[in-house]
């Protein structure tokens, strides 16, 4: 069975780790996003590329959900040593990852074939490929006039400033990895997973060529949502994401709920995975226009992944 995953981050590699897991007849293909990558200290660095890569090799540290895991951090302690800026951690296995990236990458290679042979380095039973091997990146232009590169917004601010609109800065319209969309059409099913749909899909929603693709086969795309409004959040980085998730759905108009979700991806997805929590809101989804299918969905918690993994196709 051919998948397409959609997304980055903490939220969707928890999903793609899952559902690579579950094995069988499973050919996976993952199209991460690129919109929060940043060049600093000199290097490129791919949070949400990392991410996935990280928890699918099975070396992610799952108690941060993001970097590695028995990571050391004497890089950074030499930087705050001699007064760098360290408000973007990067741990010293991580730096590895960004300074054989960056090599590459000042060599003339693209994106996607760096991240190919690092899939192959550590053992990824699938396809993970940037969605684009082009530079588009998500900023954020605040309620005070700043603008900022989405890090910036969501490590170094916590999410914490009020948004008045965000937007990619690169080539417009910037084109997608080669093959991205020759998989989205052949694939029995496209699963956009639960990431920040603004920060996470919109840029891979921009791409030449893929909202259209996924209009195309809208009938074997599924949404698992990426918030659960029942559920207390106690974590303070889990606090700062959901906090970015409403401040820009907000600011692009959609409410920062399961409902604005369904709405923003409505013309693109004809299923929608809400969790079993946030029942009240079933009939405010369907009125967004997908079929809705309530399971469990917050893996991290101990949720039975089965009945998940058997909503996306």
């Amino acid at each position: 069975m051919k998948i397409v995953g959609l997304g980055g981050g903490i939220g969707a590699s928890r999903l793609w780790t899952a559902l690579l897991a579950r094995g069988g007849d499973i050919d996976l293909t993952l199209a991460v996003n690129t919109g929060e990558d940043l060049w600093i200290h000199g290097l490129r660095v791919c949070p949400d590329l990392d991410t996935v890569l990280y928890a699918l090799s099975g070396r992610q540290d799952t108690e941060r959900g993001w970097g590695v895991r028995n990571e050391t951090w004497r890089c950074m302690d030499t930087l705050r040593e001699i007064g760098g800026d360290q408000w973007f951690n990067l741990g010293d296995r991580d730096l590895a990852v960004h300074l054989y990236r960056t090599g590459r990458l000042r060599a003339g290679h693209p994106l996607s074939a760096i991240t190919t042979d690092l899939a192959r380095a550590f053992g990824i039973g699938c396809r993970a490929l940037p969605a684009t091997d082009a530079e588009l990146t998500t900023r954020v232009v605040t309620a005070d006039g700043r603008d900022l590169h989405y890090q910036e917004f969501l490590v170094r601010e916590h999410a914490n400033p009020k948004v008045a609109r965000t937007y990619l800065r690169g080539p417009a319209p910037a084109e997608p990895a080669v093959g991205l969309l020759a998989h989205i059409a052949s694939a029995d099913a496209v699963v956009i997973g639960p990431s920040n749909p603004i920060a996470s899909l919109g840029p891979i929603l921009h791409l030449a060529g893929v909202r259209e693709a996924l209009k195309r086969v809208r009938e074997r795309t599924v949404v698992v949502t990426p918030i659960v409004d029942a559920v207390p959040i106690t974590d303070p980085g889990e606090r700062a994401r959901a906090r970015s998730r409403a401040r820009l759905l907000t600011a692009a108009g959609f409410a920062p709920t399961p409902t604005g979700v369904a709405a923003f991806y409505a013309d693109v997805a004809a299923t929608f995975v809400l969790d079993r929590a946030d029942l009240a809101q079933l009939p405010a989804v369907e009125k967004e226009g997908p079929r809705v299918i309530a399971v469990d969905t917050l893996l991290h918690r101990g949720a039975d992944p089965e009945p998940l993994l058997a909503a996306l196709a």
